[in-house]
């Protein structure tokens, strides 16, 4: 039913505009081509503007002790002056140590996980417990199975908490340890300049008749995201393809979202443009990491030809068995579980009152990190879980 190679080929494209931040260069060209293929599905197309706070980085860096530590600034970014700010580090590994950061640069040591947000994860009453304390700037190092630099999401319309915030490598802890240790002041530099950009929301529309069938997956994410965003980008182009002829019957109606990792700011954006819940026959969402390779930690581990459990099918009530017959021989998938709030836009779009809805989403050994890329993947993982999208759609509006 789905056409295999132009996936893997939309999952190549999207991984070739680069770096997908809200609002940058690498985001809005992923829309432009997403428009562009919705079009020539014969799809008509509404833009809807989506203005978010973009940064554009000059020096982001820790330097003492004749060390330079590379810190990634976390949007929505608090910048420092040109001059940075300086103090000792202060080492915080919990709440109980959040009052030693008054007057120092924190640097908070998250617990080992595949971390990907700040509201869902143990650094937000950190980062908050620090702020109320009176550090100076605050480093967070995501302690995963990578090492790298960790995107968060965050909000939308402000910083986190009001003092500049940066992400490090935890690969890089010695060095923080050398520089606490030494106790002399450091300086932590996130300079640049701050900006208003777009990172829209494309609605695509075909009105035949009085049902509707909805789908939408977001677009914006941290660095190349290939497996993040990329698995669900190829899905959705392909199912848009697939629909028109599947069911000439219905109307349909397509949200590719921006600003996604803004706590899902452009999914709020277009939300009211989607047709009435009673008017709907389903809801498919495409989340993140749909699909991607697993990977052993033994010595350095290896990369495997096998899928990566850690992903999750979430389905309103009416579609649980459906799911399971759909996503059956897929693991990880084929246990529909309930909609958790938070987890993606899900949960936004079923509190609207759509009875028929849901979404698949992982948090792959790469996300959010700059080794998100295409070799995380292959077809043959990702294949399969559109597939099962597809025939999860056809249950769902066939039983109807």
């Amino acid at each position: 039913m789905l056409n295999g190679s132009r996936l893997w080929d939309d999952l190549l494209t999207h991984a070739g505009f680069g770096d997908k931040a809200a609002g940058s260069a690498g985001d809005r060209a992923t829309a432009d081509w997403i428009a562009g293929e919705l079009s020539k599905a014969g799809y008509q197309l509404e833009t809807v503007p989506v203005p978010v706070p973009t940064f554009r980085a000059r020096r982001c860096e820790l330097i003492g002790q004749g060390r330079s530590l590379e810190v990634y600034p976390q949007p929505v970014v608090f910048p420092t002056s040109d001059h940075g700010v300086e103090g000792r580090l202060a080492m915080v590994h919990s709440l109980s140590d959040a009052p030693g950061a008054a007057g120092c640069i924190a640097v908070i040591l998250l617990p080992y996980g595949r971390h990907a947000a700040i509201w869902t994860s143990a650094v937000g009453p950190l980062l908050e417990a620090v702020a109320k304390a009176g550090a100076l700037a605050a480093i967070v190092l995501p302690f995963g199975p990578t090492g790298e630099i960790v995107g968060l999401n965050s909000y939308a319309d402000r910083p986190f908490v009001s003092l500049p915030v940066a992400i490090g490598r935890p690969l890089d802890l010695s060095g923080y340890a050398a520089m606490a240790s030494a106790g002399q002041p450091v300086s932590l530099y996130l300079n640049g300049e701050m900006d208003e950009g777009d990172s829209p929301t494309l609605v695509a529309r075909m009105s035949r008749g009085d049902r509707w069938i909805v789908m939408s997956t977001p677009r914006s994410g941290f660095f190349t995201c290939s497996v993040e965003r990329g698995t669900g980008t190829a899905g959705f182009l392909e199912i848009a393809r697939w629909l028109p002829e599947a069911f000439p019957e219905h109307s349909l109606f397509l949200m590719n979202s921006g600003a996604h990792e803004l706590r899902f700011a452009g999914t709020h954006a277009a939300l009211d443009l989607a047709p009435p819940p009673d008017k709907t026959d389903v809801w498919a969402h495409l989340g993140a990491g749909l699909a991607s390779r697993a990977r052993t930690e033994i010595r350095g581990g290896r990369i495997l030809e096998v899928a990566d459990l850690n992903r999750i099918c979430m389905v309103t009530p009416p579609l649980h068995e459906a799911a399971r017959a759909a996503f059956a021989g897929l693991p990880g998938l084929d246990d529909p579980q309930p909609v958790l709030s938070e987890a993606g836009e899900l949960s936004t779009i079923v509190a609207k009152g759509y009875e028929k809805a849901f979404a698949c989403l992982g948090v792959n050994w790469s996300c959010h990190t700059r080794l998100d890329l295409p070799a995380e993947v292959s077809r043959s993982l990702l294949e399969p879980v559109i597939e099962a999208h597809r025939r999860l759609i056809e249950l769902s509006v066939r039983s109807r």
